[in-house]
């Protein structure tokens, strides 16, 4: 009598699974790069999500102009969008979009630096042109305490400042809300015992607002 054993159901069950796998997450934009990482997905204890783009919409739009005391509001939006045309950032398109309905044709700068979680910083007409964060713009200009936003950051807003020459222009503030279905795929993963952090440069005032409608 001969006897030939051959684990089918095994050979099979992890090749298929991994092509099934594959398959649901590349209908819902998620592309593995190996099976391996696949496989550890499963035993994922943390989430990390960006704010921007992935639990907010990603088309912000500006709703609030503070110019600094005898700066105009052209000139404001003038100089931020000349600075922030060179960004790829969703806040950066914003004011771009904001100004080109407005008729503004931003002028070209020079030596354009992203810094990463503060802002950006160019050269116009041979003089610094800045803009970030209210931290960030505090350790480079002087900041009048009317202007620092923090009702602006609690609803939910992006207040954006900009500065030339070593005064400050003014503020700009831009709202980005979050996906409907953000909370709904938030709950889902804390339920599966996974914690969800969210990852952003913004200010915590604006984190925490978008961080309470996420849930």
């Amino acid at each position: 009598v001969l006897v030939i054993s051959c684990p089918c159901a095994l050979g099979l069950a992890t090749p298929v699974a991994i092509m099934v796998g594959n398959g649901l997450g590349a209908k819902n934009g998620i592309l593995f790069k190996t099976a391996v990482s696949l496989e550890e997905t499963g035993k994922a204890q943390i989430v990390v999500l960006d704010k921007t783009g992935t639990i907010t919409e990603g088309t912000p739009k500006v709703t609030d102009l503070v110019p600094a005391p005898g700066v105009e509001e052209s000139r404001l939006t003038a100089l931020a969008c000349a600075l922030e045309q060179k960004s790829e950032h969703p806040l950066a398109k914003a004011v771009t979009a904001y100004g080109t309905e407005r008729q503004i044709t931003p002028e070209p700068v020079t030596d354009f630096v992203a810094l990463p979680g503060n802002g950006l910083q160019a050269t116009l007409n041979g003089k610094l042109l800045l803009g970030g964060s209210l931290s960030y713009m505090r350790s480079r200009v002087s900041v009048p305490k009317n202007m620092q936003a923090a009702a602006l950051a609690e609803r939910g807003k992006t207040p954006l400042f900009f500065a030339y020459d070593g005064a400050l222009l003014g503020m700009i503030a831009v709202a980005d809300v979050i996906k409907p279905d953000s909370p709904e795929a938030i709950a889902a993963l804390q339920k599966m015992g996974i914690r969800v952090v969210m990852l952003t440069g913004d200010n915590p005032r604006t984190a925490a607002a978008i961080g309470r409608q996420a849930g």
